[in-house]
């Protein structure tokens, strides 16, 4: 915190402020002389929560916000302070300590009446007190109606150490999709460290807030457009950057920011004051090296206030030789990879003149990488659409029909969680294949004897089945694909029985994150890891929408194939009435299905109840539980009638489909409403 230097034109900036708005020149003249600049960096606490009343408080330049600890010391989002906007007045007033804690997004500027000044400025300028009179009833009927008193603004940083990395392409498609998903404002401004290029010096502007705002081009795109080229070694250009990137806030819910090449202390401060960097990189081991050292430059600047959620790295698209796998990205790089982008071909993309010295490349809809950036902006806008598929062995076949009932309604779906045989369709359909696909691969099971192909007895007994015919059909559908390569993102959820804790993953292979998710107890062998004995997931979480809602994903579509205990009765009546009919068949009239009939019934009681046929009836009468409980936190849950079907009749999977499809389509009106919010 910095008191700013007596240069400063303190009239102009009340002037600025629009709770002094209307007062002449000698009330403002009375103002400024009992007014204070004080400069905060990013982060810097203004004033806390339970301080004594001390001052009003004006923003002057970049952004703050308010927010207050509950009795657990959670933080409770306030309010977002922008440019002119006023706060700490009610303390002002009565005295009483401030309500909230309010703290600095990016290095700004604060004007700051003492309390007691403030007061008598209150009793000698009318003006001025009505002017606060009418802004706290304003406040006061935001508060009573609920009404958000400022929009949040989103600075997203892009940043790629190398040149040809494909960071323009990456910032513009990202503003085009950010604005066409939101519905809100979105700002491209774009810099240049090329002092031959066409474009505004930023050094001409940054220091007058008006024609900042006038030099933004707007009505040529969907998006609006600042387009700067400025000197790394102007100190006054390095001085205000903050202020220069925050000043259109007040107008614009996000904006991108698209950064030189190089790393100069202007593109550094850029980046520390942001609110998500994404560093754009290709998959060469100089590009990668060249990331961590920027990394490491932003972990040292930000110290404590360093977030790896809001430092993203992605892999470029542009790189045409060779990729490099994950592992070795992970071995050079010593990050997390936050996403691959798809090649991008010449072909697949044009370029539009915006002004002079810039043009805006634009890549068409219907590539790959425009599906991924598309996706990535419904995340960043907070529309994205998630969806649960819950466990329930091979009534979890019914996904594949709600999977066709949303892709035949076109119904958007941006990530997808599943547990048990959720895991295993979701995991499909994320890595690409379409619900016809999904479909023919389901009726490989139609006929019983399909069942010997996943059918591995093993000794010891730790299960029916060792899961290694599991793991080779699945590798048969998704080869050595990752978490990375899928087209829509997945999380898969299993069970640690050593630790009882829920195991949430997100990378690595498909095949064997799936089959840990499927390790039915008594059924499949658990999969073995060190100081680990994986099962699967729905014995703790058979409907994991808690994973989405955790993620903050508020659109939550949810599949719940689990029988009710109503529906197991009607299922035990149905096979009661089954063996009455049969049992009343003659030998004389049909031989063969009366001698198939009772010695399938001797054979029966031989070997019923079973051992894993108790297990899985008992496991899914608490699944179904936990289930219902977890269906409070969907917004839409999809529930197929699967009656007169047992968990293990894999066999029945055509009906299996077709009533998940019928259960989805009665829910199609409500998921386009939900899609619409």
């Amino acid at each position: 915190m910095n008191a700013l230097p007596s240069h400063f034109n303190k009239l102009s900036i009340l002037k600025q402020v629009p709770i002094f708005e209307g007062l002449n020149w000698f009330e403002l003249n009375r103002i400024a002389r009992r007014t204070e600049l004080v400069e905060f960096n990013k982060g810097d606490c203004i004033c806390k929560q339970g301080a004594p009343a001390d001052a009003f408080y004006a923003l002057v330049a970049g952004r703050a916000h308010s927010f207050r600890l509950n009795a657990l010391g959670q933080k409770e989002e306030d309010a977002f302070i922008l440019r002119g906007m006023h706060f700490g007045i009610i303390s002002t007033l009565t005295g009483e300590n401030h309500s909230s804690t309010y703290e600095a997004i990016n290095d700004s500027v604060i004007l700051k009446i003492d309390k007691n000044d403030f007061s008598t400025l209150l009793k000698s300028t009318p003006k001025l007190a009505v002017s606060l009179s009418q802004s706290l009833s304003q406040r006061i009927r935001k508060h009573v109606t609920r009404t958000r008193d400022t929009q949040e603004s989103t600075i997203i940083a892009v940043y790629a150490p190398l040149k040809d990395s494909g960071s323009s392409t990456y910032a513009a498609n990202l503003a085009l999709h950010l604005r066409e998903q939101s519905d809100k404002k979105v700002l491209l401004l774009t810099f240049s460290s090329d002092q031959n290029d066409q474009r505004i010096n930023l050094a001409d502007i940054v220091y007058d807030h008006h024609k900042i705002l006038q030099s933004i081009i707007k009505g040529k795109l969907p998006v609006d457009v600042l387009s700067v080229k400025f000197d790394a070694a102007n100190s006054a250009v390095l001085n205000r950057i903050s202020q220069f990137i925050s000043a259109p806030v007040n107008d614009y819910n996000y904006i991108i920011l698209d950064l030189p090449n190089q790393i100069d202390d202007v593109v550094m401060k850029t980046l520390v004051q942001s609110d998500i960097v994404h560093l754009v990189t290709m998959d060469r081991e100089k590009d990668l090296e060249m990331t961590r050292l920027v990394i490491d430059r932003l972990i040292a600047a930000l110290k404590d206030r360093f977030h790896a959620d809001n430092i993203q790295v992605l892999i470029s698209g542009m790189n045409s030789g060779q990729r490099m796998t994950h592992e070795d990205i992970q071995r050079v790089l010593n990050y997390e990879v936050f996403m691959v982008l798809p090649h991008l071909n010449p072909s697949e993309y044009n370029s539009t003149r915006v002004d002079d010295g810039f043009s805006l490349v634009e890549v068409s809809r219907d590539t790959e990488y425009a599906q991924v950036i598309y996706r990535l902006s419904r995340r960043i806008s907070g529309v994205m659409v998630g969806l649960v598929l819950g466990g329930g062995a091979a009534l979890g076949m019914a996904h594949i029909g709600v999977i066709r009932a949303l892709e035949r309604e076109g119904i958007p779906i941006d990530i997808v969680v599943g547990s048990s045989m959720g895991a295993l369709i979701g995991s499909l359909w994320a890595a690409g294949y379409k619900g016809e696909e999904l479909e023919k691969f389901g009726r490989e099971f139609e006929k019983k004897s399909a069942m010997l192909k996943v059918f591995d007895p093993i000794l010891p007994v730790s299960g029916l089945v060792g899961g290694e015919g599991i793991r080779i059909w699945l590798k048969g559908k998704l080869h050595n694909k990752t978490f990375h390569e899928t087209k829509i993102p997945l999380r898969i959820v299993a069970y640690d029985l050593m630790h009882r804790k829920e195991i949430i993953i997100d990378h690595g292979n498909l095949v064997e994150a799936v089959r840990k998710s499927v390790a039915i107890p008594g059924v499949i062998k658990p999969v073995m890891e060190t100081n680990q004995m994986i099962i699967d997931g729905g014995v703790l979480n058979p409907l994991p929408t808690n994973v989405l809602v955790d993620m903050g994903i508020k659109k939550v579509i949810a599949v719940n194939v689990l029988q009710s205990p109503q529906d197991v009765a009607y299922n035990s009546e149905l096979e009661k009435e089954h063996v009455r009919q049969q049992a009343q068949i003659p030998f004389a009239k049909h031989p063969i299905r009366f001698t198939s009939f009772h010695l399938a019934r001797l054979l029966g009681k031989a070997f019923t109840p079973n051992v894993a046929d108790i297990i899985v009836r008992t496991l899914q009468a608490s699944e179904y539980i936990l289930a219902e409980a977890s269906e409070k936190q969907a917004d839409v849950v999809i529930r197929p009638d699967l009656r007169g079907i047992n968990w293990f009749e894999l066999y029945e999977v055509n009906n299996l489909i077709k009533r998940g499809e019928e259960s989805a389509a009665k829910a199609i009106p409500a998921i386009k409403e939900l899609v619409k919010k």
